[in-house]
């Protein structure tokens, strides 16, 4: 018997411990009394690699005590605004902890104060309820911080209390609950993790047990892309998660990130092991994620969800959303808790976490400075990381119109890249870029026609720089006359004429220019660059680059037309409408008829590649990301086209205004109608 309750006391006591947490550790938000008392130690002795981090914090202008918040009764007004305040409030709490100057708890204190007087509802908006709890959480964490300032009155205090669990939990809970009546997939898992963090985060904060684990509780099992397994849905081998929003874009991958990695960092510090759930679920997402934004090739399976939004592969495109950034500051929390508290291994976390060293700050949405806040010891956290690095290799230039790419082999401790170019074989070279990120690619725009251009690149961290790298060169060629066989035309309603242009580079280079009412409906209105065709064809080309000043439903890509009436029986693969990015295979099977979509790659960005079959009366539409491994979209459809067709470039602004697209590695194979012999005019790359 005695036996039996000692069994029933210690499993109670680790269902305590692993599952809820019943009293709270305060400060235990982001970090523990112990966590702060680390920081401010170690900047008061000028160790590196935490005074590196606190250097950037202090200039910092959200962290300063001179910030003037600009609080709202409705907080959903501007849910931006609200973050940028939140921010400030922490950044000035933290910089009051460590350095003792008590004007930034002040200023921390003002912030807080402001909102918690002013907010009297629950917020409403644009994306709310849904990522105001990126916002909430901020607050959040500020105040459990601030909560040791001894003049931040328990009646103030109180009232800030009161704003969180009066009006801004229910929108994080309602939510998390409804998801605005949508499909239960809908929302990327940043949208549930931003409310798991802030509903964990207020729990902590207001001692509320409930809240705290109505958040792990949706962690574990909710319905939602917050669920941890839905979160990070396929585990590869070598311990590398796909995070569920790989093949949407790396910016929100990021995000997604570090708002799970701070609902671990926050239960941890109350005594729960979420970092250890699901076997280091999270170390698996974030190795996955951290591998491919360091530029090595990861595995990867196709995601769909509710919306059929089919992300056929891992997102690349290395603008803003884009593959190799280095603008989330979240790698420092991750890599100091499994590689250096626990021992574990990580070696892309690890990595990463050394190229963004010193952590800063980039977004209001993830918190920063995480050199400074989780380093643990200086001898796991070396600052410079490594040594200089070695000089990139394979540097390759391809010529376009305007333009000319640039690629190179990616530097294993670089975090970033100078970009340099002369118009003498050798030099001497001009610097005319220089980024950070560890993206090995560049397109160079500020180019003459005609001209020849000579390449180097140098690596950068932390360091130093490195020896240029061999040198390459490339001449951009202007845009002059179609190839033969080709031809431009506007069909049916144009508002503004569009044209085409030909240069020979690339594989054939074409550059489109149109507007038009659109493609769709019973009849289009489009600019088309095409050949004609008789019986079988298959049309391949790259979307190397767009720009986009049209409607809602522009688009531009390829088509088979089976005459050049703007009501003919067409089929099309296409990139464009909703957030110029959603890859479509259109169908009009009678003249006059409707044009039916079935969706491609619903994150379909430039450059990418579309490829269009037609067998007898079948076409077949297919999406690429690299030219090398296609992918079928939707279903095949039929289509009484079985004489002469019309193969060709496609842009529609579905305005008035003019879209201009390049299309070059053009292949066209079939039977030609003029000269009634197969013909394949480039060879796809």
């Amino acid at each position: 018997m005695n036996q039996t309750k000692a069994i029933l006391f210690l499993l109670l006591l680790f269902y305590s411990v692993t599952t809820t947490a019943q009293t709270f550790v305060h400060p235990g938000g982001l970090h523990t009394q112990a966590d702060l008392d680390r920081m401010k130690t170690q900047v008061a002795a000028g160790a590196h690699p935490w005074i590196d981090s606190w250097n950037a914090l202090t200039v910092h202008p959200k962290a300063q005590n001179t910030y003037t918040p600009a609080a709202q009764a409705n907080m959903g007004v501007s849910r931006q605004r609200a973050s940028a305040d939140a921010v400030a409030a922490y950044l000035n709490a933290l910089r009051w902890y460590i350095s003792g100057d008590t004007s930034y708890a002040a200023c921390s204190r003002k912030i807080l104060n402001a909102w918690a007087y002013a907010v009297n509802q629950v917020p409403s908006g644009q994306d709310i309820p849904g990522l105001m709890g990126i916002a909430v959480y901020e607050f959040a964490v500020a105040a459990e911080i601030l909560r040791l300032y001894p003049n931040w009155s328990s009646a103030d205090f109180n009232r800030f209390k009161n704003m969180m669990t009066t009006y801004l939990y229910p929108n994080c809970h309602d939510f998390l609950t409804r998801h605005n009546n949508t499909c239960i997939t809908h929302y990327w898992a940043n949208w549930d993790l931003c409310n798991i963090t802030a509903i964990l985060s207020m729990g902590v904060l207001c001692d509320d047990a409930a809240k705290f684990n109505e958040a792990i509780t949706y962690l574990k099992s909710g319905a939602g892309n917050g669920n941890i397994t839905k979160t990070i849905p396929f585990i590869h081998p070598g311990g590398l998660g796909q995070w569920q929003e790989t093949g949407r874009d790396q910016e929100h991958a990021l995000l997604g990130v570090g708002m799970l990695a701070s609902i671990c960092q926050i239960a941890w510090n109350q005594g729960l092991d979420l970092y250890g759930y699901d076997d280091n679920r999270l170390l698996k997402g974030a190795e996955y994620t951290a591998k491919y934004n360091l530029w090595k090739d990861v595995p990867y399976t196709t995601y769909n969800n509710c919306d059929n939004v089919q992300n056929y592969w891992a997102s690349e495109q290395y603008a803003f959303w884009g593959r190799g950034r280095l603008q989330r500051p979240i790698w420092e929390m991750i890599y100091n808790h499994y590689v250096v508290r626990k021992g574990l291994s990580a070696p892309n976390v690890k990595a990463m976490a050394a190229v963004n060293r010193p952590e800063g700050f980039v977004h209001d949405d993830n918190l920063g400075f995480g050199t400074l806040c989780y380093t643990l010891t200086a001898a796991a956290s070396p600052y410079p990381s490594s040594p200089a690095p070695a000089a990139p290799g394979g540097l390759g230039a391809t010529a376009s119109v305007g333009k000319v790419w640039l690629r190179w082999l990616p530097v294993a401790t670089a975090n970033g890249y100078n970009v340099l170019r002369s118009t003498t074989s050798s030099g001497p070279y001009t610097t005319i870029a220089t980024y950070r990120g560890t993206y090995p690619l560049y397109e160079d725009t500020s180019v003459t026609n005609g001209t020849t251009y000579y390449y180097a690149v140098s690596a950068i961290n932390q360091a130093g720089t490195s020896n240029h790298s061999a040198q390459a060169s490339a001449t951009p060629t202007a845009a002059g006359a179609l190839p033969a066989g080709w031809v431009h035309q506007d069909i049916g309603t144009v508002a503004t004429a569009g044209n085409t242009g030909y240069a020979n580079v690339n594989k054939g280079t074409f550059i489109v220019k149109g507007s038009g009412a659109g493609i769709g409906g019973a009849a289009d209105g489009l600019s088309y660059a095409y050949r004609s065709i008789t019986g079988d064809v298959t049309i391949t080309a790259r979307l190397a680059a767009a720009t986009w000043n049209g409607g809602g439903s522009q688009k531009t890509g390829i088509m088979i037309r089976g005459s050049l009436a703007a009501d003919a029986i067409a089929c099309s693969m296409t990139t464009g409408d909703g957030g110029v990015r959603e890859a479509r295979f259109g169908s009009r099977s009678a003249a006059g008829g409707a044009m039916n979509f079935q969706t491609g790659n619903a994150y379909t960005r430039a450059p990418t590649w579309f490829r269009l079959k037609k067998a007898g009366n079948t076409v077949t539409a297919y999406q690429s990301t690299d030219g090398q491994t296609w992918f079928t979209v939707g279903t095949p459809v039929t289509v009484p086209m079985s004489g002469t067709c019309y193969v060709g470039l496609v842009v529609a602004s579905n305005n008035a205004n003019l879209n201009t697209t390049t299309f070059d590695n053009i292949s066209v194979t079939g039977n030609s109608n003029k000269q009634k012999n197969k013909v394949s005019m480039l060879t796809p790359k």
